[in-house]
């Protein structure tokens, strides 16, 4: 009896690793600092300028991946945001499961585009380049949210909690899909009073309320030509839409060339808003970004870039213009320092009052 246990423990000992090789577990993170001069200018006049040590989207996570057998896969990930400026705060970036197969990527949780999160239209726009990777004072495409407001010409939702996403490749076309419920606490649909957690007066559970969102985008790469398109519905479950300048919808449509010497790229795009903006009558956002990417060695570049965006939905409605240039040099792989000039501009469109806002900006960036 006893030789038989031995023999049945032994089994399992050598049973065990059997299981964990099929699951792949990765930590990873980035250190990102930037030295930043900032300086502001209107119709009244200069404020002056002053440094700031900035952190820039720091971050660190944890991804895996499990073989279920049959080309089916489970995949998870956390990531979480540090200040490596200060050391102080861990904040929530992604977090989702899911499952991978021959016919995609289905995942749920929060989801902001990284790993294998999905973020549509935002992923896509960012293939027109940048040299800080989206954030710092660099940034040419803003994951503001679905609020457009005046600190960053092109913006587009990064991030949702409560979300489903799905991606996958047919034809060699990229294709990626989310639905984000978004549930909050709008109580108007049956009692301005809450009574308990995420329920009205009448003690009705809400499950899915305040904004939630459709997106999908199609990206196709040719050679030296990228193409691609997508569009973000938003359902606006509490605001009126009679009277609220909201998003109501935003088709982009994005075009990138790599001339071998200079690459080029291109954005365009559109947001309707739900009813009209009493102080000039618009009813849609129009934005534009044209940019351009000089390699000067293998390892080192130029980076340029200018796009024009309106917010007709602000209280304020304005048009934003934004210009950048920048250099970078990559050390490794992994790590890139950078330097670059950006100016937006903002003007107000009733009154024409115009506020520069310049930043000059060394960075450094390291991947592990």
């Amino acid at each position: 009896m006893n030789k038989k246990l031995v023999a049945a423990a032994l089994g399992l000992a050598f049973a065990a690793p059997v299981f964990a090789d099929s699951s792949n577990v990765t930590l990873y993170g980035r250190v990102h600092q930037a030295l930043d001069h900032q300086s502001t200018s209107s119709n009244a006049g200069d404020t002056g300028g002053n440094f700031a040590l900035e952190d820039v989207s720091s971050r660190f996570g944890i991804k895996g991946q499990e073989d279920l057998g049959g080309g089916l896969s489970l995949v998870f990930g956390y990531e979480f945001s540090v200040a490596a400026d200060s050391n102080s705060g861990v904040g929530g970036r992604h977090s989702y499961v899911g499952m991978k197969g021959a016919w995609g990527t289905f995942v749920a949780g929060k989801q902001d585009g990284g790993n294998e999160s999905v973020a549509p239209l935002y992923s896509q726009a960012s293939l027109t380049g940048g040299v800080s990777n989206q954030g710092g004072p660099l940034t040419t495409i803003g994951g503001g949210g679905s609020t457009f407001s005046n600190t960053i010409a092109i913006q587009r939702v990064q991030r949702t909690d409560n979300s489903f996403g799905y991606k996958t490749n047919i034809a060699g076309v990229a294709i990626e899909a989310r639905h984000a419920l978004t549930a909050g606490d709008n109580l108007n649909a049956l009692s301005a009073t809450a009574v308990g957690n995420n329920n009205n007066a009448n003690n009705t559970p809400i499950k899915e309320n305040g904004t939630r969102q459709t997106e999908v985008a199609a990206t196709y790469k040719v050679g030296a030509l990228t193409i691609g398109g997508g569009f973000n519905l938003f359902d606006q479950q509490g605001v009126d839409p009679t009277v609220a300048a909201q998003p109501e919808r935003t088709v982009q449509g994005i075009a990138a060339y790599n001339f071998g010497s200079f690459s080029l790229a291109g954005l365009v795009a559109q947001t309707s808003l739900y009813g009209t903006n009493a102080a000039n009558g618009e009813d849609s956002n129009t934005e534009y970004l044209l940019s351009a990417t000089v390699p000067l060695s293998a390892n080192s570049g130029l980076f340029g870039s200018y796009s024009d965006s309106e917010r007709n939905n602000l209280v304020a409605p304005t048009e934003l213009s934004q210009a950048q240039i920048a250099y970078y040099y990559d050390f490794s792989k992994r790590t890139r320092t950078y330097v670059g000039f950006n100016r937006l501009t903002n003007e107000v469109v009733a009154t024409g009052a115009e506020t520069d806002t310049d930043n000059f900006t060394i960075g450094l960036r390291h991947n592990f």
